[in-house]
Order: C-alpha cells, then structure tokens, then sequence
C-alpha cells in the first residue's frame, strides 16, 4: 500500500481525485502510532463545492451508533449461517449427551474409536457437532485433563476423489493445506504420521461431512479409515472418526459390512424433527429478543409471531421433511413481509419494540407456503403422483383415510401392471408431497379421540384441494389415468 505519511501539504494540489482513494486493506490502529504522534491528513476533493478538504483520518473504522430494528434483530436469528446456537440445541438433548460421551471418553482414555453419525437435511448434525466442538475446544484443539486433541473437519463433497482424503487429513494435521499435488500422501503416509511421536498430540479427531461421497466400488477408502480408527489401533496418535451422512440406507448398507470386518464404529441417528420440536427451537429463538428484565413478567409471550402462525409454519415444516432450516427460511420470509408491509404505512421501524411492532400473522405465512413451497402446477406431478390423485378424485364426497386410499390403489390391476408395485412407506411418502403442496389435505379422523400430534399419517383423512377439471386437464392423454376417474 502507498506510504502517505510523508505527503507534503502542498501534494494535494497537483493530485487528481481517483489517486487519493486509498483501498483500505490494512488498517492503522491506535497501537502503531506514538502517544504523541500526530495522525495522518489525507486530501479529498469536495464534488460539490470544487475545494479540497483536510479529514483526520480516523485509527479505527466509525461504527454505526444506531441499534438494528426489532425485525433485523428477528430475522438475523434465523438466517442461515448464524451460529448463536445454545448447547446443546433444542430438542438435541439426547443426541448431544451421546457425542459429548464419545468425544470426552476417547480423549481422555486416549483410544481411537468411530462414530457413524446419519439422518436427513436439516436435523441438527453437523450444527450440534460445532456446538459440542465450541463447549469442549479452544480453537482448533481440546484439552482435557491434560490430554490434546486436534480439531480437523472436512466437506467430502469439495474433493476431487475420493482417495484425496488421506491427503486432506494429513495437511491439516501437520498444519499446511496443500502439499505438493504431484505426490498426494496416501494411506500409508497417514499411519506413518499418526505414528510420528514428535507429533505432540495424544488425538487427532477427524469429522467427515458427507461421508457418502467416499464410497467407492470396493469401499476400500472408507474401510481404510475406520480401521486406523478402531480401538485396538496402535498409532502413537490416536484417531478419533466421526462420519456424517445424509443417506439413510448407508447405515443398512455399510454399517453391516463393516462389522462383518471386526470394524465396529458406534451409530447415532438423527430423526427428522416433530412439529413440537420445530416449534420449542422458534419459540426459544423468538424469545431471546425479550430483555432479561422483562422474562420473568413475559412468560408466555412471543415477539414478532402471533401463536397461531407459529403452528401453522411448523406444521408446513413438520409435514415437508422436518427440515428446521425450511422452517427457519420461512419464518425470515414472512419477518420479511411484515417489515416490509410496516414500511409502506410510513412507520418508523427502527422504534418499534417487541412489545408494539406488527405480529407476523397467519395471511403471511400461508402467503409465503405458496410462494416457496407453494401450489404445485399439476402438470408438474409425475405419474406415481397423479395416479394416486386420480384414486382419490373417485372417492370425491366421501370421508376416507390414507390406509383406506392405499388399500384401493394396490387393487387397481392397470397401475401395479404399468407402474409396478408401490410400497406402503412409498405411497406414504408420495402422499406427504401432494400435502406439501397444497395439493391435497389431511384431517384427523373425526372419531378418532387422542392427542392430534400422535396420529398416524394412515388415519388422518384426506381430501384433494384442486379442482377436478384441473386433474383433468393435467392427465391429458394417458389412458390409464383416465380409466381411473371414468373417463
């Protein structure tokens, strides 16, 4: 960067206006200069009034006194991306209690060891992990009654092959990230390190995002790693192996195979979260906007959310794929839309307290379901899902539930011979997505006297939310859809 601390006063009147623009790429801090130094004077030119001005260039950056609106606090909540997560996270207890137990135990005894960890998007995996990781390290390392780990965390998914792990492990152990690519280091190369006793560490513990993008033909990569990870290992450095994996069936699949090989790692599943779980994360993260002071007075009280619109973007969420990030993404959308319809009434937003500001009301969520997630163009739907909306357009008028419906589909002889045999959990899954999309609808079972929250999906009742001209047109020439509804 130019050295300005030698420019004399004059300098400014031969110097044109993009030459005293200076990138701030370093910043000078009041550390640097002498107590009694005079700070730096740099010369701009004034495009309104065509004269130059001397500004006092200040040691560090102005920073805006005012304080975020009530709805910009809201929605930094729950953006992607936040790490304001508690440990360990809501309704994660159990989960959290389990990896804190692997990781404290391994550590301390020094021993290596495997977790296998799975369950779908958006369950909490690799978000209670760097909460577990926070609580226990300091940095990149834990230490715990005396014994060193190093932190190592890596996204399979951003290797170029599979057998580049070895290699990504190894740099991060030894501290540099890229060693020369002519001659990755493999396998071998790793043992020989973790055998290295100038290491100075007693653990390394290595987390594996998307551990599904190492499989390979022979499985050979993943094998290799579990093995140097194994109890009975006798590396020098121990190797402590967490593995994350949104593929459900890799535990059935590869789980087995590596027990049948006296590879033994530990398993812990994610389930997608319940509706009262997504709701207990909001309403926790919605309540944190209450002063400290008012908590104990406010206790049933939730900012910026009416109730009511809580539960109807939970269930949405629930019914998706309990995905808590959807649910986070549509609460920020519809902050969004109530700040935005403050706006146009010419409120100022920026004093509005929690107590006073315009709730986010049922209208807002529901419009922001059939924006993002919204009703499904039927000549959108593939032909699993229009046959099933066909059976159910012939039970039109009459109360019936997903058991009942499922019963009639597996009868029909043109769509098992066509479109082959769809099994219950299948057709359950194809009846989630008409839900999902505003397509159809699922009540409880009027007779039905337990808690709402417990019923299974088979019982509820259910019935189409498009009209039947429209499944009509949508079916167009396909014959076997039309022998369905008689047509």
């Amino acid at each position: 960067m130019r050295d300005i601390s030698n420019i004399a006063p004059s300098t400014p009147k031969k110097q044109k206006l993009h030459s005293t623009l200076i990138t701030p790429t370093k910043q000078i801090t009041s550390g640097l200069l002498s107590p009694a130094s005079t700070p730096t004077k740099t010369s701009i030119t004034d495009s309104n009034k065509g004269v130059a001005r001397l500004f006092t260039a200040p040691s560090t950056p102005t920073k805006s006194t005012s304080k975020p609106s009530i709805y910009t606090q809201a929605k930094a909540l729950f953006q992607r991306g936040s790490a304001d997560y508690t440990s360990p996270l809501v309704s994660r207890e159990v989960e959290a209690l389990c990896l804190n137990r692997f990781l404290l135990d391994n550590i301390t005894n020094h021993t290596s060891n495997s977790l296998y960890i799975s369950g779908p998007p958006g369950t909490g995996k690799t978000a209670q992990i760097n909460v577990s990781f926070k609580a226990l390290s300091s940095g990149q390392n834990i230490k715990i009654n005396g014994a060193t780990a190093k932190v190592i965390q890596i996204n399979c998914m951003t290797l170029n092959a599979p057998e580049h792990i070895f290699h990504e492990i190894y740099s991060q152990v030894v501290g540099t990230l890229s060693i020369s690519y002519r001659k990755r280091k493999t396998f071998d190369d790793l043992v020989q390190l973790l055998n290295n006793k100038e290491l100075e560490l007693n653990s390394v513990v290595v987390v594996l995002d998307e551990m599904d993008c190492l499989i390979t033909r022979d499985q050979q990569i993943l094998f290799e790693l579990f093995r140097i990870a194994t109890p009975t290992s006798d590396t020098n450095t121990k190797l402590v192996l967490i593995g994350i994996s949104n593929a459900l069936d890799l535990t059935d699949k590869f789980l087995p195979r590596l027990k049948r090989n006296g590879l033994n790692p530990q398993a812990l599943q994610f389930l997608p979260y319940t509706f009262e779980q997504i709701k207990a994360v909001i309403i926790g993260k919605l309540r944190s906007l209450i002063p400290d002071e008012d908590k104990e007075n406010c206790a049933d009280d939730i900012p910026i959310f009416h109730p009511s619109a809580i539960q109807l973007c939970c269930k949405k969420s629930a019914s998706i794929t309990g995905d808590l990030r959807k649910a986070f993404d549509m609460v920020y959308k519809s902050i969004e839309v109530v700040e935005e319809n403050t706006k146009k009434k010419n409120k100022d937003i920026s004093s509005l307290t929690w107590l006073d500001c315009p709730k986010v009301l049922i209208p807002h969520v529901a419009k922001i379901c059939s924006s993002s997630f919204g009703q499904k163009s039927l000549s959108s739907l593939n032909l699993l899902q229009k046959a099933v909306l066909c059976c159910l357009f012939t039970h039109q008028g009459q109360d019936i539930n997903v058991n009942t419906l499922y019963d009639f589909y597996i009868k029909q002889p043109d769509i098992e011979k066509l479109l082959g045999n769809l099994k219950k959990g299948e057709f359950l899954e194809i009846i989630s997505a008409l839900e999902s999309t505003s397509v159809v609808t699922l009540g409880e079972k009027k007779l039905l006297k337990c808690n709402v929250f417990n019923v299974d999906i088979g019982n509820k009742i259910i019935r189409p939310n498009v009209p039947f001209d429209d499944v009509i047109k949508s079916i167009g020439d396909v014959g076997i859809l039309k022998r369905i509804v008689g047509k």
